[in-house]
């Protein structure tokens, strides 16, 4: 053990001149802000099982609304009904990704898998990179999971939600 005068001599900082004087300025590693936490990148198991229970929260709630207008009408949706039914699950699922992942840095079903989105920093995504990986992840189911095929040939390829926002999901 090193003995010291100075109970502050442990802490990294350095002189800086400051106007003729030293000031005493710590050392900060720079961080790269869209690092990840972990360095293992998610597996397609499990961005599937959270996108699974993401599209469940979705039904859920679209279920719920479908059944309280059958409760209030006492009819069943007509086919125009279903399809603004269908509009409203899309609106609904980006009200239940976008703000989670502005805030916290993963959705429901992320939270469920142990993934996160979140850059090294902490925090949540911001709203352009959060809206975009949305809209990546709705591409992908608009296609039936066939943009999925380049990454399932090459594990550490992106998915067209991770190319979009710039992000890929990892392991916490």
């Amino acid at each position: 053990m090193r003995e010291t005068g100075n109970p502050l001599d442990d802490f990294p900082i350095h002189g800086e001149a400051v106007g003729g004087e030293i000031a005493m300025v710590p050392e900060v590693e720079a961080v790269e802000a869209a690092a990840p936490v972990s360095g293992r990148t998610a597996t397609m198991a499990a961005r599937l099982t959270a996108s699974a229970a993401d599209a469940a929260c979705v039904l859920l709630l679209t279920a719920i609304a479908i059944l309280a207008a059958r409760f209030a009408t006492g009819e069943s949706p007509s086919p125009a009904g279903l399809a603004w039914t269908a509009g409203f699950a899309v609106f609904l699922s980006f009200f239940t990704t976008v703000p989670a992942l502005i805030l916290f840095g993963k959705t429901v079903g992320m939270a469920l898998a142990d993934l996160s989105a979140r850059p090294e920093s902490g925090g949540g995504l911001p709203a352009s990179v959060a809206a975009r990986r949305w809209l990546g992840t709705l591409v992908t189911a608009a296609t039936a999971g066939l943009a999925l095929l380049w990454t399932r040939a090459d594990a550490g390829a992106p998915t067209p939600a991770d190319r979009l926002s710039g992000h890929s999901l990892h392991v916490e």
